[in-house]
């Protein structure tokens, strides 16, 4: 999408009512956050949000969204960079900004504000939380910033401030299995098996794809070889490849059986009975979570029966993901034919 058949979009849907278009040019940030030109869009339905705006409003809303005079998300970008490149005590200090602002502005915000970032983590919450329904949608992805900044001070070894920051993320996204793999990483820095186990039953459950799944089962394999469980620790290991390979699972599995051959012990693949009472041994639901599946299902059908393909696209996406089932494969492609054929026509 161009900004100019953007700005056309916009005006064809504003209605003079401040309240109402203000919560729908928030909500097309948010939609248009993925798109090739992201940040040139972003940019002008910030423009066009200011121009709108009484005068007496624009003040505040410059507080609200701006640090040193770039928006919020413009500030994240740097920071990311910084991290890409390495400079971590300057990304530092850009994300404790960020960080700063989102505590003065947002943290005690009524209703409470959460940045899921995608309709289907916002189905997962409404799915293990269907009596919480006050809540509204943050006007940047807070929960990210957040966990890249705990990340950031992990590597700096800034534990403590590490874990504050992470808890914030989960706060701001409940469902988020990508904000605890970082606090289960603060665990292993501190050699807190406790935790580690509780954060990694904890963070199976939202798993939507055969990586995240794989990460846990790995991280599970870590705190089994941590406690002297060497057996389940194979096991764990066995596990993670078998839902996505990964060359450093695979050194780490070979280690286990190294140590566990000093011991006179040989591992071979366990059967389905032997490894289903390991995940029993853990109080860990052998994956993938079949609500998960079936809730994405029943979206995807749902987003088929009201002719939004690319919500059935994206729910598919997730179901097929969980599973590799074929079948969600084919769905997937013939969705995505359509979506094609949509946007070609769109465009004659």
């Amino acid at each position: 999408m161009t900004v100019t058949e953007l700005m056309k979009q916009i005006e064809e849907r504003l209605t003079g009512d401040l309240p109402q278009d203000m919560n729908y040019l928030s909500s097309l940030s948010q939609e248009l956050r993925r798109e090739e030109n992201a940040e040139e869009l972003l940019e002008a339905i910030a423009e066009k949000a200011y121009s709108i705006m009484p005068e007496e409003q624009r003040a505040e809303f410059t507080e609200m969204t701006f640090l040193n005079g770039k928006r919020l998300d413009q500030v994240f970008a740097q920071a990311l960079k910084l991290v890409n490149d390495g400079k971590m005590q300057e990304a530092e200090t850009l994300l404790a900004g960020l960080s700063d602002k989102i505590a003065a502005h947002y943290e005690d915000a009524k209703p409470r504000l959460f940045s899921f970032r995608n309709p289907f983590e916002y189905h997962m919450y409404r799915f293990y939380y269907p009596n919480d329904t006050d809540f509204d949608r943050a006007p940047f992805d807070f929960a990210h910033y957040l966990q890249l900044y705990g990340y950031v001070l992990l590597d700096n070894k800034k534990l403590d401030e590490a874990e504050q920051a992470l808890e914030r993320a989960i706060r701001f996204n409940p469902v988020s299995a990508d904000v605890r793999f970082e606090m289960a990483e603060l665990c292993k820095l501190r050699r807190d098996g406790k935790k580690l186990l509780a954060v990694n039953q904890d963070t199976l459950r939202f798993c939507t794809s055969a990586e995240r799944i794989a990460r846990v089962l790995a991280n599970m394999g870590f705190y089994c070889y941590y406690v002297g469980d060497f057996y389940e620790a194979a096991v764990f290991y066995f596990e993670s490849l078998r839902f996505y390979g990964s060359k450093p699972v695979e050194i780490e599995l070979q280690d286990v059986m190294r140590h566990m051959k000093t011991y006179g012990q040989k591992f071979a693949p366990p059967t389905e009975g032997q490894t289903l009472d390991v995940y029993r041994k853990y109080g860990l639901q052998p994956p993938p979570n079949s609500d998960l599946v079936n809730l994405a299902v029943t979206l995807a059908d749902s987003a088929q029966e009201y002719g939004k393909p690319e919500l059935e696209g994206l729910f598919t996406r997730v179901a097929f993901d969980l599973t590799n089932n074929p079948e969600f494969r084919e769905r997937l492609a013939a969705v995505d034919r359509k979506v094609q054929e949509a946007k070609e026509k769109g465009e004659s």
